[in-house]
């Protein structure tokens, strides 16, 4: 089939019937005072939606546990309002304590002690040497060896040694059998161990070197004579020598070691220093002390603490202010992205208004879910649940359902950013929930996508077979990830809760989304649908009152939904359109061609200008019918909008015929619809499928040639009349609406084969039909009847 040609196309408007001038649009900003354009600004959603979110955060401080005293009976139970981290000050004592008992006492060696005695040992032969020299009398020398070396001998042993002229042998024998001894550990007596060494022993430090022994390996002074004289007595040597050398060599043996008190105590106050400090943590929602019990001195401390740490808290507007700020950004931010995504003709500030009002039930829902978490794990006490494994149960993904369900992908997306952000900062910021949050609210979006979202039990199987068990796989990752499968009852928790979690979300969801449908003007296929039942009261008063109308919008519907599937719009809205766009002739059904049965004209006895005003008139009256049976916004627009500001050529004609133009001025504007002109594709498709069927009515030979005429002829003139301006038709799709008009039509009007052997047009004789057709001119002449609408057939000039 050849495609339909736009022939006598024109780029420049025509000058016989002026196009009309550009006028605000109804609910425009520029009808509205100062007040109201504030109420529909974003910046006020902006502004009092993060107002409200960051007051329901900040907001709420918690009130000081009240007082009491030791020994008191609680009159109720007193439960923690905060989470608070306490230092346990005696616990933290007590582990410092026990790391400062492991620490030796600390016993310096003195390494200078055996080049010190040898020193001393030759000072003494020395002095005796050079004593024997001098000629002094022996007690000299006494007094000299006292006095310098502090050594004390008896006459007779300095006498012997005298006579013996102080030899070096003797004295290299007296340094050799004391080195040996001098070299081991030697302390005055274990009577002055004090320090916790017969417990824990003693740390010897000897050079870099450190070496632990018992209290048992080290030699008393007098322990250490003895094992002197016994080497001594083990010696071959004569029996005088032997004796001189016991005689010497006890003088010379000291105590090796010393207490080394700075090096103990700084080696204890590092070890204390090493010990973290112990903290034990109150959760919020803790019950501190049950009605009847007697309060205990812990009692009372945790108590005082807590309110404390309720007292240095900052003043909750510091937080608000702050908070204020951030949401504020981010809403900011959330409309820019709107802007930039939303499709022409969108409301956007009501899909603002949306993500605004989402955003806060969705904080509602968390915090009433958090109070029965902690509720839960406070009161049962067969099993342990802890928040953190039910917080998994929470129906973080119901806004998700909401939004992927109604708006579509990309503010879904946004929306499970700043959700998954705003729950992460209500649950104490953990990543991997932020992680689960946002990744579930991803599986919702594609989940839908999967089950095509065109009925609302849709929601219901994605939460069931989608969101529950990739909840549920998120938990096991992350277990993998912390390697934490030890505790089975807290795994086990956590599975449970994210089943319950993806089906607590999307039945909260399916509850909500005919609410939101309503409240925000959202059309789905699901709505839709129901819309367009034939045993709708609103469609059976049509077609019982004004069956015209309702056959002319059933064939309108056909034309523009077939239209709309060829150029890719809404085929499903088109339809709704179609069928409701003509309600408003109800209220005046007899005024409209296609509603008349008998002869008489009720235009008759009308001006062209009163007669323009009923016929303009049902579009106004459609709208309040519309908006009284709350039709959504997309449909009520399709019914402002169906006849743009085309002019009601017929009665325009009529009055200027009828008027001297010299006495009676006639304008255009006044024999205008109100409009506005189509603002979407949809629109457009309605005008021209009611233009179009309007003009077929009226043909008396629908042939396929004379369709392709008129179509040709109505696409131009509407045009040419500036009413398709706004509603983004490319001239693809111009031709693709006439060929698919151009089918429609062909199919609806063909004539069929005769039936043999009857003959359903009687057939009159040449001058009776000749007569006939005289008489329904000349009734034409007086009464002009309009067909159909009298502003749809578009004729020429």
């Amino acid at each position: 089939m050849k495609n339909l040609q736009l022939y006598n196309f024109r780029l420049f408007k025509g000058n016989t019937i002026f196009p009309p001038k550009k006028k605000p649009e109804e609910g425009s900003q520029e009808n509205k005072p100062w007040p109201k354009k504030l109420f529909y600004s974003p910046v006020f959603y902006i502004v009092f939606f993060a107002a409200i979110i960051a007051f329901f955060i900040s907001y709420f401080p918690a009130r000081p546990l009240p007082s009491i005293k030791v020994g008191d009976i609680a009159t109720k139970d007193i439960i923690s309002p905060i989470d608070i981290t306490i230092e346990d000050t005696e616990a933290t004592e007590r582990r410092r304590s026990q790391a400062e008992a492991t620490i030796p006492p600390i016993y310096y060696y003195n390494q200078k002690i055996v080049a010190l005695t040898q020193e001393k040992i030759k000072q003494l032969f020395e002095s005796g040497r050079a004593w024997q020299s001098n000629s002094k009398s022996i007690k000299d020398l006494q007094k000299e060896l006292s006095e310098n070396l502090g050594i004390d001998l008896d006459e007779d042993t300095l006498n012997t040694l005298a006579r013996l002229k102080f030899p070096s042998d003797l004295e290299q024998l007296l340094a050799d059998i004391l080195t040996p001894i001098l070299s081991r550990e030697i302390i005055l007596s274990r009577n002055l161990l004090s320090h916790g060494e017969t417990e824990k022993g003693l740390l010897i430090i000897k050079g870099k070197e450190e070496r632990l022994i018992k209290a048992a390996e080290i030699l008393e002074l007098r322990e250490a004579r003895s094992l002197l004289v016994s080497e001594i007595n083990a010696l071959e040597l004569p029996a005088r020598t032997k004796t001189l050398l016991k005689t010497l060599a006890p003088i010379f043996l000291v105590p090796t070691i010393n207490y080394d008190a700075p090096e103990t105590e700084i080696r204890k106050l590092r070890v204390r220093s090493q010990v973290e400090p112990v903290f034990y943590t109150i959760k919020k929602g803790k019950v501190i002390i049950r009605k009847g019990d007697e309060a205990t001195d812990d009692t009372i401390k945790q108590i005082a603490l807590i309110n404390q740490r309720i007292s240095s808290q900052p003043h909750w507007l510091l937080n608000f202010f702050g908070l204020l700020i951030l949401y504020s950004i981010i809403f900011f931010f959330i409309w820019q992205f709107i802007v930039s995504v939303s499709k022409t003709g969108t409301n956007k500030l009501r899909l603002l208004q949306m993500m605004g009002l989402t955003l806060f039930l969705s904080f509602l829902a968390y915090k009433a879910s958090l109070f029965v978490a902690e509720a839960m794990s406070t009161s049962i006490t067969m099993v342990n649940l802890n928040r953190e494994a039910l917080s998994f149960a929470f129906p973080f993904q119901f806004g998700t359902f909401l939004f992927a369900f109604l708006v579509g992908s990309e503010l879904s997306i946004i929306y499970c950013v700043i959700n998954s952000l705003l729950a992460g900062y209500l649950l104490t910021g953990d990543y991997f929930l932020i992680i689960y949050i946002l990744l579930s609210g991803i599986a919702v979006i594609f989940g839908l996508k999967y089950y095509l979202s065109d009925h609302r039990g849709s929601i219901l199987k994605t939460g069931m077979m989608i969101l529950a068990p990739f909840q549920v796989i998120l938990v096991l990752i992350f277990h993998l990830i912390r390697q934490s499968f030890a505790d089975v009852v807290n795994l086990g928790t956590e599975l449970l809760s994210a089943i319950f979690g993806g089906l607590l979300s999307a039945a909260i969801a399916f509850v909500l989304i005919s609410v939101f449908e309503s409240m925000f003007g959202f059309l789905t296929a699901t709505k839709l649908h129901e819309l367009t039942n034939s045993d709708l009261p609103i469609l059976r008063q049509l077609a019982l009152e004004a069956p015209g109308t309702y056959h002319h919008s059933l064939i309108v519907s056909t034309l523009a939904q077939k239209a709309a599937e060829e150029i890719g719009a809404d085929s499903a809205l088109v339809k709704a359109g179609g069928l409701y766009h003509d309600i408003g002739k109800l209220k005046r059904p007899e005024y409209f061609s296609e509603n008349q049965i008998s002869i008489f004209d009720v235009h008759r006895e009308l001006t062209p200008s009163l007669s323009t005003l009923v016929i303009i008139n049902h579009v106004k009256d459609g709208l309040e019918l519309a908006r009284k049976l709350k039709l959504p916004r997309p449909i009520i627009d399709l019914i402002a909008q169906h006849h743009g500001t085309a002019i009601v050529r017929y009665f325009y004609q009529k009055a200027k015929e009828r008027y001297n133009p010299e006495l009676h001025k006639i304008e255009a504007e006044n024999y205008r619809y109100p409009g506005p002109t189509p603002k979407s594709k949809e629109a457009g498709l309605l005008l021209l499928a009611d233009s179009v069927e309007a003009a077929a009515r009226s043909l008396k030979s629908p042939t396929r040639e004379n369709f392709k005429r008129m179509i040709t002829e109505i696409f131009n003139a509407h045009l040419q009349d500036g009413q398709l301006d706004d509603c983004g038709f490319s001239l693809k799709d111009l031709r693709s609406i006439a060929n698919s008009f151009l089918t429609t039509l062909d199919a609806i009007y063909h004539p069929r084969p005769k039936y043999p052997g009857f003959d359903f047009e009687k057939k009159n004789d040449k001058k009776e039909e000749i007569r006939k057709n005289e008489e329904i001119k000349k009734d034409n002449g007086r009464n002009n009847k309009p067909a159909e609408d009298k502003s749809d057939p578009p004729e020429k000039n």
